[in-house]
Order: C-alpha cells, then sequence, then structure tokens
C-alpha cells in the first residue's frame, strides 16, 4: 500500500482524531476532513464543512422513524459532500471515520478502492451498561429502548464495510458484538505524558470570588464535558453538604459545560426544563455553602491541568459507559481518585491512588472524600504515569497508523503530490433546528 491521502470523517472534527491528525500532518500526508460541528482548526488538515442536505421529518412522525431518519440524512449530507469531492478530484488513500451519527453510510458507495478504518467508540446495550443503570434516574421507555437498538445500525453497517476498526478501550470493545470484536484492535487514542509529567503544582487564584488556592489545601475537584447525570454528577453534588460540613476549609472547583437544556451531553434531557445543576443547586439549597464551590465552566487546558494538580482529592463518577480522557489524565497527574466502582474504570484498577465507590453511593462519596482531604499529602502517585506509558501518544499513534496504513509512510510516495484542485468550496446550510436524536451523542471524552 503506497498510502498519500487520507480523508477523515468526524461530525465534531478533530474529536478523537486530533493527535492522529497533528502527528500526520507533520509527516508530510496530504489531509483532509468532513465535518458539520468543527470545533477546531487543525494545522495540515484541509477541513470542508458539510450542511443537511434535507429537513428532519416531521415531529408528528413516528419516533423510530425520525431516529434512523436523524442519521440518514447525516448519511446522505456526506455522500452529498463526497461525491462533490471526488468531481473535483480528491481520491482518498485512506478514509478514518466515526460512524456513530450514520456519516459512514456511504463512504463504499464514492469510494469503493480505499483503505476504510472505523473508530468503534460506542455500541448500545439494553443490559450491563448505561442503559438503566442509575437506580436514582427513571428506566428508559419501551419507545427510548428502541431508538436506542435503532442507534447501532451505523456501526453494524460500518463494521461490515470497513477494513478495520479501532476502540480506545477493551471495556469500550467488549460492548460490541462477539462477531464484530474479531475486527476491532484496542489503541487508546493517546495521552501525552510528558505534558502530563511537567505541570507542577503552583498557586491559582480566582479573582472574581476573591479565593486563592495553592497546593496544600483541601481542594476537591470534579471534571467532566458536561455536568450530568451520566457521570454522576447528580451524586456528586448531593455529597457536598457532608463534605463541606466535614471540612470547614474545603473548596469544591467543578469545571465542565452546564447541561440538560440545549446543550444535551451524552445523556438526556433535564425533563425540568433547566439545566442539571440548577436542578441540584435548587435541591441543596442552603445546606451547600455555596461561597466554597466554584462552578468554572471549560477552562484552557494549560489552566485545567494546574488546576488538577492542586487538588487534594479528584471525584471521578461514571456509569459503565464510555471512559473519559479526564479519569486518565486525573491519574497521570498522580492525584488521589475517589472513582466509580464500573466497569470502564475497573480495567485501570492496577493505577495508584484509586480509591473505589459504588456509584450512587452519596455518603460513601463523601466519607471516602473526606479522608483525603483531612490528610493532604505533598507526594503524588507520579508511577503512574509510567504505568500509563502504554497509552502515551508515543506508542499509540505509531499502532493506529499502522492499522490506516498497513506500514506505508508519506516518504514512499515515490513523487510529489500535486493538490487537489477546488473549484468551489462547500457552503453550510443556514443553522436549522435538529431534533434531540441528531444532537445526541458529542465526540469525547
Amino acid at each position: 500500500m503506497n498510502a498519500r491521502t487520507i480523508l477523515f470523517i468526524h461530525q465534531a472534527f478533530p474529536g478523537q482524531f486530533k493527535l492522529l491528525a497533528r502527528t500526520l500532518a507533520d509527516e508530510g500526508y496530504k489531509l483532509f476532513a468532513l465535518a458539520m460541528n468543527p470545533t477546531e482548526a487543525t494545522p495540515g488538515v484541509r477541513l470542508i464543512r458539510y450542511a443537511p442536505v434535507r429537513k428532519h421529518l416531521d415531529e408528528n412522525a413516528p419516533p423510530v422513524l425520525r431516529e434512523m431518519d436523524a442519521r440518514l440524512i447525516r448519511g446522505e449530507s456526506v455522500y452529498s459532500a463526497m461525491k462533490a469531492l471526488k468531481k473535483q478530484g480528491l481520491e482518498p488513500d485512506v478514509i478514518y471515520a466515526h460512524p456513530g451519527w450514520g456519516e459512514g453510510l456511504f463512504v463504499r458507495n464514492v469510494w469503493p478502492k480505499a483503505r476504510y478504518v472505523i473508530y468503534a467508540e460506542w455500541y448500545y446495550n439494553l443490559e450491563g451498561q448505561e442503559v438503566n443503570f442509575d437506580p436514582g434516574m427513571p428506566r428508559l421507555t419501551e419507545e427510548k429502548e428502541l431508538r436506542l437498538t435503532l442507534k447501532n445500525t451505523c456501526f453494524m453497517h460500518a463494521l461490515a464495510d470497513c477494513d478495520a476498526a479501532i476502540a480506545p478501550t477493551e471495556w469500550q470493545k467488549s460492548r460490541f458484538p462477539a462477531w464484530a470484536q474479531d475486527r476491532i484492535t484496542v489503541i487508546h487514542d493517546g495521552l501525552d505524558i510528558k505534558e502530563l509529567a511537567a505541570v507542577k503544582p503552583r498557586g491559582l487564584g480566582i479573582p472574581s470570588q476573591g479565593l486563592k488556592l495553592r497546593r496544600g489545601m483541601p481542594i476537591v475537584t470534579y471534571a467532566a464535558r458536561h455536568l450530568e447525570p451520566v457521570r454522576g454528577f447528580h451524586y456528586f453534588m448531593r455529597a457536598l453538604p457532608a463534605i463541606l460540613d466535614g471540612n470547614k476549609e474545603a473548596h469544591v472547583i467543578v469545571m465542565g459545560h452546564d447541561a440538560g437544556i440545549a446543550n444535551v451531553g451524552y445523556g438526556s434531557m433535564n425533563p425540568k426544563g433547566t439545566s442539571w445543576r440548577k436542578t441540584m443547586e435548587a435541591e441543596l439549597g442552603d445546606r451547600v455553602d455555596w461561597k466554597r464551590v466554584h462552578f468554572l465552566g471549560m477552562l484552557d487546558r494549560k489552566l485545567y491541568l494546574a488546576m488538577l494538580k492542586l487538588s487534594a482529592c479528584h471525584v471521578y463518577l461514571t456509569t459503565p459507559f464510555i471512559l473519559s480522557w479526564s479519569f486518565l489524565e486525573a491519574a497521570a497527574l498522580g492525584l488521589p481518585i475517589v472513582a466509580s466502582d464500573t466497569a470502564p474504570v475497573r480495567e485501570f484498577d492496577h493505577l495508584k491512588g484509586l480509591d473505589f465507590v459504588d456509584f450512587s453511593d452519596v455518603d460513601g462519596i463523601a466519607r471516602k472524600v473526606l479522608d483525603h482531604i483531612g490528610n493532604v499529602s505533598d507526594n503524588f502517585f507520579d508511577a503512574n504515569a509510567e504505568a500509563l506509558a502504554a497509552l502515551d501518544k508515543d506508542s499509540t499513534l505509531p499502532a493506529i497508523c499502522d492499522i490506516l496504513l498497513q506500514g506505508s509512510s508519506a516518504s514512499d510516495m515515490g513523487g510529489s503530490l500535486e493538490d487537489v484542485v477546488f473549484e468551489e468550496e462547500p457552503q453550510p446550510a443556514p443553522a436549522k433546528k435538529t431534533t434531540k436524536s441528531s444532537t445526541k451523542r458529542t465526540a469525547k471524552k
């Protein structure tokens, strides 16, 4: 194989492909990306946005039909964009796609001979994982269970079409049907261990709240892309009264986007019509000293890592679902972690400093957090960085490249590769209202 040109397909590019795309760009590959809602530009990657080619079905249509149609719209939209690119001269040697939302449905119709690799992030099951796991949340209705089953259609189609598939953890691979697991190789997206090892404790201030933080203080941190029940946000919040009453010097730092209304995250809409954070604040009321609870939203990465490094105890809760990067990064930073005793976390139970607790055990969460912040040590579990070396990008990215490129390299081109000439850049259509099913899942962790 003499791979020269690679096309990424990801609705929120770069997502999980960020480190990989940077590496391939540095190595001289010609890189293109198709995305509907890209989150950032990536140097060396030609980004092409695609827009929905038609409207969603009317809300009066049967829910299961709307669920499937939302994915068909994605597939049709990418198909239209791929045809336009092919007409303008693009012939990718390799296509690496996240097919979970439907974008990969018609890849083979346009480029049947390209090597096609998929990112096998998640396969829904009605038993043994996040579905109906939380005792504090209502069980799925029959309608929602049917819609959840339909979400797997795109992955089943992609697994039938692809040449190879990559999952980031053994747990995530194990969620796929047995027949599909033989096609899936487990390679993590890649941690930057050198970056994490270089983070040192340093004083930080929150001027708007007149707060100065330093290592040694009883600081509790919680971080998730979305503050939602899938990541145990409600149980963490319910543990705050006991934590703050048990240590009058404690401060709690919460990092992540509010979720539950327009920004749903991985879970469902909040039936109370407000964010999960607002719901929990109303529930807890004056039982919490809110002057010691600080919601910081999504921080700049350097500030986020610096804030974590001040933590006397980090809390990571999750249903049996996709493992968050934040957990592995906190472990690599050497933090004491109170973690939910759930399968995706248990895969890494060899790491130091983990203190497991039942996902919904509010008293247990508070008790374990108080143990850690009552005995703050200047020592970190530095051995975790070495233990996670297998997940370092310097190890994982070459392994991913081997799957994508079958051992070829950009230097094997045998001559110069001229840029594809794009006669006309596809322009995104005006924003349209989307259904919940079409935007429910967002790239990770």
